[in-house]
């Protein structure tokens, strides 16, 4: 066994690799050299070796990024096994928001945590994640660690934890980036990174980036007949051609009337960062990082003229294949072509560093401030006027953390700490009367502000119980408090809600086992929980008729998952995964509708009960010096246990939970010449809870697909490299609500200095 002196000179060595995270890495121990695997840092809060960490770790590298036609960051994250996302996420794709549907291991988004440099990126309203946050070209890597993760990071990681982890000044580094793109993800990208460290122990990183957008159509307005045919008060109106007959994804009868036209965008990321390693070893920083998005529009499409004189139609009511169809011009401006902003800001600074000769400490402190904004139409409102609303929704999240990780005897290693998290949100609702210009806003007509605070206190112990077997056992205590008040101007009404206060206990047990070397086989046990976002608790929306409330009642949802799994490295170039798993999870939050005559009205409860099995498999291999491949398949079996506010859910899917991801990839790098392909395919998934969605090919459905896309480079020089990247190689047409960019070209030029 490691004496304790031994046991914290590794802990250290591993900590200082946690920036850089490499492929392998050596150590220094008696004399003799060591090889360690990758360095990861999420499963444990500390520094240990992929093979040690009681989870099974996916790391998305920089090289990794490099070698895909990467613009956001899920574009990269195509490989991670059970990691599912879709519309925001994905730069190739379409979507007016960075958030997007998510789901890992069947776990959507808003229950699974993602940190951006271990602070949550949670919206502070609705829970949901803001893709476009991340910095490309700010990014070091990301380690994507599923399963319950509440004992050391608290509400949300019941499906896992997201860790994006940023560069730091550890290399030079001068980049300057242009690209091009043709096809449905027609733009341009440019970017400049910069970052060194002085031997002062100065150092310095901070980048700008753009991305241009003109956008395609990918969203359509569909229509049903207004009643069945015959009936004398059915009477169709004007008769028009160019309607297609289609269905809905629930298959009902409907017809494709015209598309949204599209939805052009601008992104622009800045990072500026400070850091100073001191000669002790410890490291001090501190940075900003800023993102905003635009989002346009353009002219809709009206595929309907007017049988007798050819005449465009946009409204009205119409006669169809001699059935009764009515539409009104705003139906041509929906969610997907408002004039919406988005932006993030986020500060932080913090101490890295060490105690005297033995103890690993860390603070830091974080603030995150969101701008979201966008205009809709009202019932009667044309397509560029007409009145309307326009909503504001700024919030914020604060973070602070001290940390303090020391040995106990000569067997143990304990990680302990506190927490602090904060999220605000003010949100306004406006009437506008010409919806189409923020500016023209008349009146406040309701909002809500919600104010929520987690307390925390954890601890873990990593105890070597035999050289080959490592036990940790954790648990993390929150005291979470929430209050808040929504109102309406008309009628006139307040209600404030007073402060409540929650307490959870998440307790984890696991282990790694290395019977051989090439070896390694986990299990762990773990309970986690998710707070109800400000949202669920105060909000109050109407849509479509129909008005939703919040509940400042409503309790955490409860998870426990048991997983069992392991790695085999069959040979120095061969590495085999495995992992079984099953989620528990109660006290999910539906929406109950309460009334079923005008006016709807729909309340959000406690009222679900779910369970998630699932089975992951990997392999990777380097055929030859020059090229890998990887591999990995996803078993997701969701099923809806209990759920009062919908019984007809119980015994379907989980909404965002495809059964069955597939990836494989390879990677080739030969002299100046590099490649990369890599084909997913996602089976169907549910959008509603009934799972009454199963059509495919149409707007608005969910297909099942398989995607592949590939990127070749060339080094000309070593200060200049091109490279040429097709996405949706095979053009395939599918609909994940949008339709998805078909066959799409972009080339790319990268500076180095």
């Amino acid at each position: 066994m490691m004496n304790t002196q031994s046991r914290i000179t590794t802990k250290l060595f591993l900590s200082s690799f946690i920036a850089i995270a490499p492929v392998a890495a050596w150590a220094e121990e008696d004399g003799n050299k060591l090889l360690l695997d990758e360095v990861v840092v999420t499963a444990t809060r500390t520094g240990v070796t992929a093979s040690d960490a009681p989870a099974a770790v996916t790391v998305v590298k920089a090289s990794d990024i490099q070698s895909k036609n990467a613009s956001r960051l899920g574009d990269a994250l195509d490989q991670v096994p059970s990691l599912y996302l879709r519309g925001g996420a994905l730069g190739q794709s379409q979507g007016t928001v960075g958030t997007s549907g998510m789901s890992l291991r069947g776990i959507d988004q808003t229950r699974t945590l993602v940190l951006l440099d271990g602070q949550p990126i949670q919206d502070a309203a609705t829970g949901k994640v803001n893709w476009r946050v991340p910095f490309v070209e700010d990014i070091e890597r990301v380690e994507v660690v599923p399963g319950a993760f509440s004992s050391l990071y608290g509400s949300n990681a019941i499906g896992g934890v997201v860790n994006i982890i940023t560069k730091q000044p550890d290399k030079r580094e001068l980049t300057a980036k242009i690209k091009k793109g043709w096809g449905d993800t027609s733009g341009e990208d440019a970017s400049f990174y910069f970052r060194d460290k002085m031997e002062n122990g100065l150092g310095f990183a901070g980048g700008v980036g753009r991305q241009i957008r003109d956008s395609y159509v990918n969203d359509f307005i569909v229509r049903a007949p207004s009643c069945p045919p015959a009936p004398a008060l059915c009477t169709p109106g004007t008769v028009v051609n160019g309607a297609q007959a289609i269905t809905t994804r629930e298959g009902v009868p409907t017809y494709l009337l015209g598309d949204l036209g599209r939805t052009p965008w601008q992104a622009n990321n800045a990072a500026v960062k400070l850091f100073y390693d001191s000669d002790a070893g410890g490291k001090v920083f501190a940075g900003i990082n800023h993102q905003e998005t635009k989002v346009g529009y353009t002219q809709f499409n009206s595929y309907l003229s007017n049988a007798t004189t050819g005449a465009p139609v946009t409204s009205g009511t119409l006669g169809i294949n001699g059935r009764r169809v009515t539409f009104a011009n705003a139906d041509f401006a929906p969610l997907s072509s408002l004039p919406l902003y988005e932006a993030s800001t986020r500060y932080f600074a913090g101490y890295d560093g060490r105690i005297g000769n033995d103890m690993l400490f860390k603070i830091d402190l974080a603030k995150i401030e969101r701008a979201y904004n966008f205009s809709a139409a009202g019932a009667t409102a044309l397509w560029n006027s007409g009145t309307g609303s326009w909503s504001d929704t700024p919030n914020s999240g604060v973070d602070g953390t001290a940390q303090l990780s020391f040995p106990f005897g000569n067997d143990h290693f304990m990680v302990s700490g506190l927490a602090l998290h904060q999220d605000s949100v003010n949100q306004r609702v406006y009437a506008l009367s010409n919806w189409r210009d923020p500016a023209t806003r008349t009146a406040l007509s309701s909002g809500y502000n919600g104010h929520s605070s987690t307390t925390s206190v954890f601890v873990q112990d990593e105890f070597s119980a035999t050289e080959a077997l490592k036990v940790y056992l954790g648990g993390r205590w929150d005291e979470w408090r929430a209050q808040g008040d929504n109102f309406v101007v008309a009628p006139a009404s307040t209600t404030k809600y007073a402060e409540r206060k929650v307490f959870a206990f998440s307790p984890k047990v696991s282990a790694t086992y290395k019977p051989m070397e090439s070896l390694v086989l986990r299990t762990s046990f773990g309970r986690s929980f998710r707070a109800p976002t400000n949202q669920d608790l105060y909000s109050s929306s109407t849509s479509r008729g129909r008005t939703t409330t919040g509940d400042p009642n409503l309790q955490p949802e409860q998870a426990e998952t048991l997983e069992m799994g392991g790695e085999w490295r069959a040979s120095a170039a061969i590495k085999l995964t495995a992992t079984v798993y099953e989620t528990r999870l109660s006290d999910l939050i539906y929406v109950k509708q309460v009334t079923t005559v005008a006016p709807l009205l729909s309340q959000r409860i406690n009222a679900g009960k779910a369970r998630v099995r699932g089975v992951e498999l990997g392999a990777s291999h380097e055929l030859t010096s020059w090229l890998a491949v990887d591999a990995n398949y996803a078993y997701i079996d969701s099923r809806i246990l209990e759920n009062a506010a919908d019984p007809l859910s119980v015994g379907k899917r989980l909404t965002d939970a495809p059964r069955n991801i597939i990836g494989i990839g390879m990677t080739a790098h030969r002299d100046a010449w590099s490649g990369n392909v890599n084909a997913r395919h996602v089976s169907h998934i549910f959008w509603n809870a009934q799972n009454t969605d199963v059509i495919e090919g149409v707007p608005g459905s969910y297909d099942a697909h398989t995607m592949v896309n590939a990127k070749i480079g060339y080094a000309f020089t070593q200060m200049v490299k091109g490279s040429v990247a097709i996405n949706n190689l095979l053009d395939t047409k599918a609909y994940s609500y949008f339709l998805l960019p078909r066959r799409n070209l972009a080339a790319e030029l990268e500076f180095s200095f």
